[in-house]
């Protein structure tokens, strides 16, 4: 893989709110160019009239509740950047608002951990999201004021997505639908952001392990699986949803998320199938590439996942939306090598290409 020349930035060791501080005004203009992204998208894609402000002031309201110093650093954030701090939370819980607005969701990311056998773990991840955010993304090295350090791709203004850290613990993020979520939607609640979960496995989890305790503890809204993976091989992924979570282990060495739910905790209310049949057809290719033996090796599975099919590939390039801002593809290739405590990020899809329409025009 090939590491991408995206923004790559390192924090000074400061607070959380100083140091949120110091990345809103590096980034100022990119992240309030996120912040007005999401507020569109938020507007198309809900199913009738739906407050963008509401719902962000639930957003900080949440993220104060559950995450109290995460929020001091979304606090710095919008005050680097300039902007109101239930905007900058808007983004931090951007997965917690476009579910509120319309629970059935997009078919996005495929996920693969191999954990060979006398061989380190391979985790790599698609990330597939909407084109209309192909510049709304950077790579983000924070270091602790005690000596912890964590690297993660993630969106402006965000403060965490795909990470590892120096105690090399590995996270990895693929969106889950389930009947729940629309029920929290509907009494107008938000739940600890699966981002800020993500970060704050992040920031203090040791081991797979202790990334289960921190994630199983706070409810949720969102269904999300966060796959999570150590230096030891352990791994295993989390389905969070209102009324979860359950977990998934490797089978054979090898475990293969992307968009339904799989363990029987969640597999009743499973959403998956009023989207489409994308999400079992990329886990039944990634499954049956690797029925003979799990990969010993990023490039594997990167091979594997230069995958091309109109109804289910892994790598994805698809413009079929006759709307421009709802174009939907694969913005990132992320390999995490925990033993490394490194990310190797490719701009795209798995194969290298990168098809880019004029979507920025949805904007004008």
């Amino acid at each position: 893989m090939t590491t991408v020349t995206r923004p790559v930035f390192t924090s000074s060791v400061l607070p959380p709110r100083e140091r949120g501080a110091e990345l809103g005004a590096r980034f100022a203009a990119e992240i309030t160019d996120t912040v007005a992204r999401y507020r569109r998208l938020f507007e198309r894609r809900a199913e009738g009239e739906f407050d963008v402000d509401l719902w962000s002031e639930r957003a900080w309201r949440a993220i104060r509740h559950h995450a109290p110093v995460h929020a001091e650093e979304i606090a710095g954030i919008a005050d680097g950047a300039g902007l109101r701090v239930e905007q900058v939370a808007s983004v931090n819980a951007r997965t917690e608002i476009l579910v509120a607005a319309n629970p059935t969701g997009q078919t996005e990311c495929s996920t693969v951990v191999s954990t060979p056998a006398g061989r380190p773990p391979v985790a790599v991840q698609t990330w597939d999201w909407y084109d209309a955010m192909t510049d709304g993304w950077f790579t983000w090295t924070i270091p602790h004021e005690d000596g912890r350090v964590v690297q993660t791709v993630t969106e402006f203004g965000m403060l965490a997505k795909i990470g590892v850290n120096d105690r090399g613990v590995g996270v990895m993020l693929n969106m889950l639908h389930h009947k729940n979520d629309a029920d929290a939607a509907a009494r107008g609640e938000i739940g600890h952001p699966v981002h800020l979960l993500s970060r704050a496995i992040l920031d203090d989890a040791g081991s797979t392990r202790d990334a289960v305790r921190i994630a199983s503890a706070p409810p949720t809204s969102a269904s999300t699986s966060l796959t999570v993976v150590d230096t030891t091989g352990e791994a295993v992924s989390i389905e969070l949803f209102p009324g979860g979570p359950g977990l998934l282990e490797p089978t054979d060495g090898v475990l293969v998320r992307t968009n339904h739910f799989v363990s029987d905790g969640g597999h009743d209310g499973c959403l998956a199938s009023t989207i489409g049949v994308s999400t079992e057809l990329r886990r039944e290719h990634l499954l049956g590439s690797f029925a003979a033996t799990p990969p010993s090796t990023a490039t594997e599975v990167v091979d594997a996942m230069t995958h091309h099919d109109e109804d289910g590939g892994v790598c994805r390039h698809g413009f079929t939306d006759p709307d421009p801002l709802l174009w939907h593809r694969t913005l990132a290739t992320v390999a995490i090598d925990v033993v490394t405590r490194t990310l190797d990020v490719r701009d795209g899809g798995p194969c290298g290409r990168r098809e880019l329409p004029e979507a920025q025009a949805a904007f004008a």
